[in-house]
């Protein structure tokens, strides 16, 4: 009986090992402009793990809070394309977080009444900034889109926080 405990462990660790070392060179299949362009754009970066999306290098990472704000780390996911060019950052923050004219315009809109479950802050290369809420109202959900102005672009029954065709 023994013998089986062992043999089982010591298949356990041989597979624990290799995956570990699979996850050690995960980070070198990104090539180092992308590498050197992440840490130019997010210098305080920290738990970072990246991951390729189609044509896109993901990375997700934390990063600190503004100056004067105590707390959790943001949760962050950079988006680079193939050429080093940062396309997009999708930031997990609080409703509380949100600028007061999203909040009006959530609160204004249809939905006002609905519980925010969570809210991400998407800013894109030369595009407006997404504000994303995540709302449910008994079983219902709804994913509501709101621009800079404050103003609900878009509502989508099912969703999720892939917000790859905002880019």
């Amino acid at each position: 009986m023994k013998t089986i405990a062992l043999f089982f462990f010591a298949m356990f660790i041989t597979f624990g090992l290799c995956a570990c070392d699979q996850d050690n060179h995960h980070d070198q299949k990104i090539s180092i402009e992308v590498l050197k362009a992440f840490e130019q754009k997010f210098p305080d970066a920290v738990g970072v793990e990246w991951e390729k999306d189609g044509k896109y290098y993901v990375a997700d990472f934390r990063s600190a809070l503004p100056e004067g704000q105590t707390g959790v780390k943001y949760e962050l996911e950079a988006w680079f394309d193939s050429s080093a060019n940062w396309r997009m950052t999708v930031k997990d923050v609080t409703y509380d977080m949100l600028p007061q004219v999203v909040k009006d315009g959530f609160t204004a809109s249809n939905f006002g009444a609905w519980i925010v479950e969570d809210s991400d802050i998407v800013e894109r290369n030369g595009k407006d900034t997404v504000y994303v809420l995540e709302v449910e109202q008994g079983h219902q959900e709804r994913y509501l889109y709101f621009n800079s102005a404050g103003e609900l672009t878009q509502e989508r029954k099912n969703g999720s926080d892939d917000y790859r065709d905002l880019l």
